[in-house]
């Protein structure tokens, strides 16, 4: 081969005796391999992606042409040779004419170094992980026009810092074998955070996000990103099985392949795509399936946090444990030396904020299960030679201190029980005070609980039970409560029961105006239990749920039938009103509803919340048995933590053998088994038939005359109703948006947002002021 060596200036004339034209007679053919890289993706083993001319030239003629680079641009070549990055630095300007800025890896991994680098160089056009960017985050860089931020994902505090007049930020995200990126984003100051990663790169790719059963995913669920079309790498070198195994035929496109990618998404209303983590990204502690990238984006949530790293070490019992690392950010290091305890957490370490504080926070949005039981502050993280974090370079981590107060011991038989029957639903230790939901519990786990209590006390209680009274303490008053029938007096176990009925009160006390709250679609009200924490005190919150949920209910036959029985239910636990409704997706439809037909009778409305609630429903949505019981099912899994690609296929399971695999999942055994699958039934055929109901449903009619607030999820497929409502509300009503998912919103900590609006909308509206 010829090397060519520039930087002596008497190359320059040899060089410029050589020929101009272009090479032709190579031989060489745009489906001639063009490099191999090398990547170890999940497993560890590396794997070569081999990458032809034309996978290679398509996509840098396409950066070159979308971000109109040309010679007056200077782009620096921070990517190592062995990371696919290098080909867009290396390449890009190449083609375009603009000039290269090399340097050496001392200067590159050194933030001040590398600031001083793209300064003098006046660098235009760069393309560096988010790691380095959180490094480089307060500096000041007039001539770059253009910044990419791609390798790892982008975290929204980074992403903010440097959203800035006069700098183009774009999100860049893609796997080596799709040739550098498959999507970009271009972020500004109206981008709803996190960050998403955008759009296919090129009209010639094809992105999807598709299901186990490789079906394309509704707006706002998450799926697998699929990535296809002219990037797409000709296979791993000499691996033909594991090729076949990610590169699979395009069922959209005859002829093609998609690469599987293993990571989630789900696509907002405008079509952009969010990251959502690994599909392999989970992990088994003590039976529970945790997300490590939820706990990362939990802690950097934080504003004393700038990254966080989640992982999982083995502890000296054996023991599989959760460690964190962090890395403090700007307000944590300008916090002054309350704040820190460098010399505690040994060298390279710091403390930017009490572990107590952090645990405190982090309670508010995850489950106990899933809280780390090691937090180690770094002033750095160790990198990769491409930047990336070195996770198998991070140091051993540090023990979080155990909280001061112990779990409070029962104090009387009946909490004994309980706890002890908390523990072996959910496979942890339970105190008296401890609350099933913080220690990992769920609705549908809940429904193992009461199965046992009915099993062993002898009281038959409801999941709402549970919602309202979620201590062993809490939960044996009621139970102690329920009065035993003489010929029991002096025996047990007893029998009885708790009821609830359709109207489920969901706050303790009687303090603030009644407030009625709709159920679901699932005819449940339970989702309703953290909102209801929150609105404790400015009102009471009763909850409607499906009377098909009771062991004799039945549920109308249409949704005008529905909203009758619920309006005359509500007239009659409070004849006077006015009356405050609200609800959640299908239940801000029943609480529109059920208000036009308390308004039409005469009745006062002083208030209507909608949450997120669909506009219109599509007609198309009536599904048959068997798929509504796999959309049922595979819900119910994914709340439970379970895998998705274990639930039974609805094309060949009939509905009884796919609810029968979820009452097993739910620990359905023996004298528990009757009771479990009889709920699981009830639910799913209240599901079923509210689906049916909603199914071609457009709200229209008169104008509701109540005072409205409407609180759409900017990630929800109803998110493209936001305009729709004022037409059907008063003038006075107020639309707002939270940055969540259609489920997000309802959990802790964006649910104490939504709390506080609806309370201070309420305010105004008490005894009809």
């Amino acid at each position: 081969g010829l090397a060519v060596v520039v930087d002596d200036g008497a190359d320059w004339d040899r060089i410029a005796g050589l020929d101009g034209a272009d090479l032709t007679g190579t031989g060489v053919t745009p489906a001639n391999v063009a490099y191999v890289i090398y990547t170890s993706g999940s497993t560890g083993q590396p794997k070569g992606v081999v990458i032809e001319h034309r996978n290679a030239v398509n996509y840098l003629c396409g950066v070159a042409e979308r971000w109109s680079v040309g010679p007056a641009d200077v782009v620096l070549q921070f990517g190592s040779f062995t990371f696919d990055a290098s080909v867009l630095d290396t390449f890009t300007p190449l083609l375009a004419g603009a000039r290269v800025v090399l340097a050496g890896p001392d200067t590159l991994h050194s933030p001040p170094l590398l600031a001083g680098l793209l300064r003098q160089a006046r660098v235009t056009f760069a393309l560096l992980p988010p790691t380095v960017l959180s490094l480089l985050d307060g500096e000041d860089f007039p001539d770059l026009r253009l910044l990419m931020a791609g390798g790892e994902e982008l975290p929204p505090g980074v992403a903010r810092a440097w959203i800035r007049p006069g700098l183009r930020l774009v999100n860049a995200y893609g796997p080596t074998e799709v040739t550098v990126a498959a999507t970009y984003a271009e972020l500004d100051a109206t981008t709803p955070m996190p960050p998403p990663i955008g759009l296919p790169v090129q009209r010639n790719y094809r992105v999807y996000l598709l299901d186990p059963h490789g079906n394309p995913v509704p707006v706002g669920v998450t799926g697998e990103l699929h990535v296809g079309g002219a990037g797409l790498a000709r296979g791993y070198l000499n691996r033909p099985e594991l090729t076949r195994e990610r590169f699979i035929p395009d069922p959209f496109t005859p002829g093609q392949r998609l690469y599987r990618t293993g990571d989630l998404g789900r696509r907002r209303p405008d079509g952009s795509i969010m990251f959502a983590g690994r599909a392999d990204g989970q992990v088994k502690i003590r039976g529970l399936r945790i997300e490590l990238g939820e706990i990362e984006a939990a802690l950097s949530g934080h504003p004393a946090v700038a990254q966080a790293v989640a992982t999982v070490v083995t502890n000296p019992a054996g023991d599989k444990e959760i460690a964190a690392y962090l890395r403090p950010s700007q307000f944590a290091a300008a916090a002054g030396p309350g704040q820190s305890n460098a010399a505690a957490a040994g060298p390279g370490q710091v403390n930017a904020v009490g572990d107590e504080e952090l645990r405190a926070w982090l309670a508010r949005t995850l489950p106990a299960a899933w809280l780390p039981a090691y937090l180690t502050w770094l002033t750095e993280f160790p990198l990769t030679s491409s930047g990336k974090i070195d996770r198998g370079a991070l140091p051993a981590p540090r023990t979080v201190t155990a909280p001061a107060v112990g779990r409070v011991p029962p104090r009387t038989a009946t909490e004994a029980v309980l706890a002890d029957l908390y523990a072996t639903v959910l496979g942890r230790q339970a105190g008296a005070t401890d609350s099933f939901f913080d220690l990992g519990g769920s609705s549908l786990t809940a429904m193992r609980l009461v199965a046992l209590i009915s099993q062993r006390v002898g009281v038959a209680l409801g999941v709402a039970s549970v919602f309202l009274h979620p201590t062993p303490r809490q939960l044996a008053a009621t139970i102690d409560g329920v009065p035993r029938p003489e010929a029991q007096a002096n025996s047990a176990p007893r029998t009885g029961s708790v009821s609830e009925g359709p109207l489920v009160k969901l706050t303790t006390g009687t303090d603030g105006p009644p407030l009625f709250l709709f159920h679901a679609v699932g005819g449940t009200v339970t989702a309703y239990a953290p909102l209801a924490w929150e609105l404790a005190g400015a009102f009471s919150v009763y909850g409607l749920q499906s009377p098909g949920l009771d062991e004799h209910g039945e549920i109308p036959a249409s949704l005008d039938a529905l909203v009758s029985s619920y309006a005359e239910r509500i007239r009659a636990a409070a004849p006077a009103g006015p009356y405050r409704l609200g609800g959640w997706s299908m239940g801000g439809v029943l609480a529109l509803e059920v208000a036009r037909r308390l308004e039409r009778s005469g009745a006062s409305v002083a208030l209507l919340i909608l949450l997120d609630a669909p506009f219109a429903i599509p007609a198309d949505a009536l599904l048959s048995e068997a798929e509504l019981a796999g959309r049922f099912v595979a819900d119910a899994a994914a709340s439970l933590g379970l895998a998705v690609a274990d639930v039974p296929d609805p094309a060949t399971a009939a509905p009884e053998g796919q609810l029968g695999w979820l009452a097993d999942r739910l620990g359905a055994r023996d004298s528990m088994a009757d009771s479990i699958a009889v709920d699981l039934h009830r639910r799913f055929a209240a599901f079923a038939a509210h689906t049916r109901m909603l199914a071609g449903y457009r709200a229209s009619g008169a104008r509701v005359r109540a005072p409205a607030l409407v609180v759409t999820a900017t990630g929800s497929p109803n998110a493209g109703f936001r305009a729709d409502w004022p037409s059907l509300l008063s003038p006075s009503a107020q639309v707002l948006s939270v940055d969540s998912d259609h489920y997000g919103f309802l959990h802790p900590p964006l649910v104490a947002d939504v709390g506080a609006i609806i309370r201070e909308q309420g305010e105004g509206q008490v005894d009809g002021r």
